[in-house]
């Protein structure tokens, strides 16, 4: 196994490696950079391991790295060289008080075969041993629960029959690599699954963190097949504890007409998954329907018409564009006097331009206007 940086993150990675050995600590490559190597595939973040504590460790290494910022509750930390970012992460040993609640760290500093035991699916449970032999960097792959096996299987596995139950998220972080990688639960894992949500514990769940866990999956080139995903298998019942019904054919228009970026659209998924109320605004006037959703997000005019489908909407859109270039200060100049008079010509002007906007091409045909709706005396 060999991996390829570029020389800024050579030398960061040569740097932690060189302190770690004269203290006689193993380092690692864990988790995702792992399986994406195995896989061919890009990795953005380099996460390391050390069999030891992290955060004791980072406070020895040289000055040109930084610690950015560290979490003692897992003992992790992030490392800055230059531009560059590193995640440091204490092999540890964790356990859950409460089904879906955050994991709390009983151990650090176990071995390998400990610290496996914490991890979501065997694809994301590989090791990579860093040596460092003659200023050259050398790569060990360790497999202690057949991960490579399940990768070539294209396979989605936990390690634990509580897996699910101890953490709900790894259901919808496994629905992503399945759309990522093309993979699929295992057989046995579906019937972990299936039983998970025959009877889910609401109580100490951390509904904010299923929320981001949900809203981070959506957020890939596969949303619509994750979110149809999530409502046929109701798996969005880790954070809506009632039954949905959910208007796929009026997404699609909404994403046709609303032109949503995709961190947005994930967060529409989102609201939709949480079933939100909203009340109807009732209003057929133009100047009101676009200085009511004028006011709106995106977001949230996108998920107001979802839930109303109130065409008004689609009005607002049509129109949403059109501005003012005539403003108070050039009225002041034409002589009309400051206050409610001129919030009352701008919004009689406001309102023409937008029943009518072929009419104003220009501030002269806006101020042609003004003269003629509202002489001076």
């Amino acid at each position: 196994m060999n991996f390829q940086f570029d020389k800024k993150t050579n030398n960061f990675i040569k740097i932690i490696l060189k302190n770690a050995l004269s203290q006689q600590i193993r380092v690692f490559f864990v988790g995702g950079i792992v399986r994406d190597k195995l896989l061919n595939m890009p990795t953005l973040d380099i996460d390391l391991l050390i069999l030891g504590n992290a955060i004791e460790f980072s406070k020895t290494l040289p000055k040109e790295i930084k610690i950015k910022s560290f979490h003692e509750d897992f003992c992790t930390v992030k490392l800055q060289y230059e531009d560059i970012e590193i995640d440091i992460a204490s092999s540890r040993v964790e356990s859950y008080p409460f089904s879906g609640c955050l994991p709390v760290v009983e151990e650090i500093g176990v071995k390998l075969e400990k610290d496996v035991l914490r991890r979501d699916f065997a694809i994301n449970s590989l090791y990579c041993e860093l040596g460092l032999f003659e200023d050259k960097i050398s790569y060990k792959l360790i497999d202690l629960v057949h991960g490579l096996d399940d990768i070539k299987e294209k396979k989605l596995r936990v390690l634990h029959n509580n897996s699910y139950i101890d953490d709900p998220t790894r259901i919808i972080r496994g629905l992503g690599f399945k759309y990522r990688f093309g993979f699929d639960f295992s057989c046995y894992d579906k019937e972990l699954i299936e039983k998970y949500f025959q009877n889910v514990a609401y109580s100490n769940m951390s509904i904010d963190r299923n929320k981001k866990i949900i809203k981070q999956v959506l957020n890939s080139s596969f949303q619509q097949e994750i979110f149809k995903e999530l409502v046929e298998k109701k798996y969005y019942k880790i954070i809506n504890n009632k039954e949905i019904s959910v208007n796929f054919e009026l997404i699609s228009k909404i994403f046709d007409d609303f032109c949503l970026d995709m961190m947005i659209m994930s967060e529409l998924y989102l609201k939709i998954l949480l079933d939100e109320q909203v009340l109807p605004i009732k209003t057929d006037d133009f100047l009101n329907i676009y200085k009511t959703f004028s006011k709106m997000s995106e977001l949230d005019l996108a998920y107001y018409f979802y839930k109303t489908q109130d065409l008004n909407v689609l009005k607002f859109l049509e129109i949403k564009d059109i501005k003012l270039i005539a403003n108070g200060d050039d009225l002041i100049k034409l002589g009309y006097i400051q206050g409610q008079q001129i919030g009352l010509i701008l919004n009689s002007l406001l309102k023409d331009k937008l029943e009518n906007p072929e009419k104003f091409e220009s501030k002269a045909d806006e101020i042609e206007w003004i003269l003629k709706k509202f002489p001076q005396k």
